[in-house]
């Protein structure tokens, strides 16, 4: 229910004219008459999206919208193991409206998606602008190398809790309980008390 919640927020924040001014470019008076520098933002074009199982709905909602607001054309490669949900959420667009030539939705594993972001046209460039990842910081680093770069990352790692001079035995049971009970909970992802690393009192 949270991400239902977080993805509506989001997506009330960009209602009305709130994209229109995402998107706004900027002029700054140069040093001399008739000098200027004008900033137009401009989007990648292609783009692809490639998230986890551990937020189904938020990180695919959240990065593909953003995509569109800006002029991508985004291409979605959910997790196998929750894809239903993301079509779900396309779909949900396509009721609303949007142009089925606006997005991709593509279900496959990990060597067929390789294959597609490392595609290049004609002239050598890839076909695939930018790709934005979330997952695991091994296939991060693999993107980075066979995308040449061409890459952003939310990566995931274990969450280590720091825990600085002034805390009390008791607190220690609950700061492992808080780590058993994140978002990753649901998904089978779970922080434990091996993550906790305990400062010595004396530093």
């Amino acid at each position: 229910m949270a991400e239902v919640v977080v993805t509506a927020r989001f997506l009330k924040t960009f209602a009305g004219n709130n994209v229109r001014f995402l998107g706004k470019g900027e002029t700054v008076p140069g040093d001399g008459v008739g000098h200027e520098a004008i900033h137009y933002p401009w989007p990648f074009g292609p783009v692809a999206i490639i998230t986890p199982f551990n937020f189904p709905l938020e990180i695919p909602a959240l990065q593909l919208m953003g995509a569109l607001f800006m002029g991508n054309k985004p291409l979605l490669k959910p997790d196998p193991r929750v894809a239903l949900v993301a079509e779900s959420f396309v779909r949900l667009l396509l009721a609303c409206g949007l142009s089925p030539d606006d997005l991709c939705l593509m279900h496959g594993g990990g060597e067929v998606t390789e294959a597609l972001v490392t595609t290049k046209k004609d002239n050598g460039e890839f076909l695939i602008q930018m790709t934005q990842f979330t997952g695991s910081s091994q296939v991060a680093h693999h993107l980075s190398v066979v995308t040449k770069g061409r890459v952003k990352f939310e990566d995931s790692g274990l969450g280590w809790k720091i825990l600085g001079p002034d805390f009390l035995d008791s607190d220690v049971e609950i700061v492992a309980k808080q780590c058993d009970a994140d978002a990753y909970a649901a998904s089978g992802q779970k922080c434990s008390a091996q993550s906790l690393l305990f400062v010595n009192r004396k530093w």
